[in-house]
């Protein structure tokens, strides 16, 4: 680049936009208070060639009409893409845990939304296994694919964000200094935290991905982003520009909060709830500290690394087989493909009782404001 794409004029504008297609559907079903309707609805609608139920308010009908693939969507590129799941999935989803997640809890004013949303979800436990579930969805083979999930999952939750925007904006206690709730400068850095960060994490964790294939990971993300409602001038052609984007995002949003604190500690709670026992407790903090770096895990107050207990670990349950706590790669890649393993076998499967998570569009607050 040879000129900044991405200034901090443009950046400031950009927080204070939201989505308006999505926005509109959302403001006309409750303004025809026909919420509950439409989320009943949405909830049986998972397939992505599931058709439309009739009488839907006509915002929410354009919407769908309107949220699809681009045309410029490359179907080669996408199959390309999607592979890096079943090539590294343990890896992948330990990434996301233990650095997307916690670099967008990070950033202090998006943050504070997810922390006011908890009153429209159902908590830390639910968000990372719709997370997991939604990674799934459009990776999976034909996920964006007519016969896929992918799709109508990225629909919802567009929807779920112009939700949050409708009531997080009508409440008192909303510091307009924060920018639009879910503003397009928070929603493209949790796109970044996918399409960029992942691939920087499999790389802390050894793993040299081709260059091909980190550029096509990156277009299937900017896909879905087109589909999740990110602007199109926030919504970065190549992973370089991606990259540049996302390090801006965090030089401006970065700083302590009591969310983002507790959201981490959510994550922490999480994989300590997995990795049970003593001898794995260094696990969570270990790799955050190690894939997001010391000075993002401090302003989410992560525990000090304990590499010291990891090699302990390495008769345990994990059989990590690394002596030398010295050689933090690989150790730190055993503890991420372990830790992917119980999280998708135990989390997405076994503790969820087979059922799937559903993304749901909320009708309201579930308490007072």
């Amino acid at each position: 680049m040879t000129t900044p794409l991405w200034t901090d004029d443009m950046l400031d504008r950009m927080r204070r936009l939201g989505d308006p297609l999505a926005d509109a559907a959302i403001a006309e079903t409750y303004d025809l208070g026909q919420q509950d309707q439409v989320r009943q609805v949405l909830f049986g609608l998972e397939r992505n060639n599931d058709p439309l139920p009739t009488g839907l308010p006509q915002q929410v009908q354009h919407y769908f009409d309107e949220a699809v693939l681009p045309e410029w969507a490359d179907s080669t590129l996408m199959d390309r893409g999607r592979t890096l799941l079943g090539r590294y999935e343990n890896s992948l989803v330990s990434t996301l845990l233990c650095y997307s997640l916690v670099a967008c809890y990070s950033c202090g004013d998006g943050a504070r939304v997810l922390g006011m949303s908890q009153r429209l979800t159902s908590g830390v436990y639910r968000r990372l296994m719709e997370t997991s579930q939604f990674l799934v969805d459009v990776l999976d083979k034909d996920g964006l694919g007519a016969g896929g999930k992918g799709l109508r999952s990225a629909q919802k939750i567009r929807l779920l964000h112009a939700t949050m925007r409708y009531h997080l904006s009508q409440r008192k206690d909303w510091d307009s200094a924060w920018g639009v709730p879910v503003n397009q400068e928070d929603l493209a850095g949790t796109l970044m935290s996918f399409s960029v960060v992942i691939p920087r994490g499999l790389e802390r964790l050894g793993i040299d991905l081709a260059e091909e294939d980190r550029d096509a990971f990156f277009h299937i993300w900017r896909v879905i982003g087109h589909v999740l409602g990110v602007d199109a001038q926030l919504n970065a052609a190549c992973f370089d520009d991606g990259s540049a984007l996302w390090d801006t995002i965090l030089r401006r949003q970065q700083s302590t909060s009591e969310a983002g604190i507790a959201l981490t500690k959510g994550v922490l709670d999480f994989i300590r709830e997995v990795l049970p026992g003593p001898a794995l407790a260094g696990v969570g903090p270990t790799l955050i500290r190690h894939l997001a770096g010391d000075e993002t895990a401090d302003l989410v107050a992560v525990p000090p690394a304990d590499l010291s207990q990891l090699a302990v670990g390495a008769g345990s349950a994990l059989n990590f087989g690394y002596g030398e706590t010295s050689n933090t790669v690989p150790l730190a890649a055993k503890a991420a493909g372990e830790l992917g393993t119980v999280v998708f076998k135990a989390g997405l499967r076994l503790t969820n009782r087979g059922r799937r998570y559903n993304w749901e569009v909320p009708t309201g607050l579930t308490a007072a404001n």
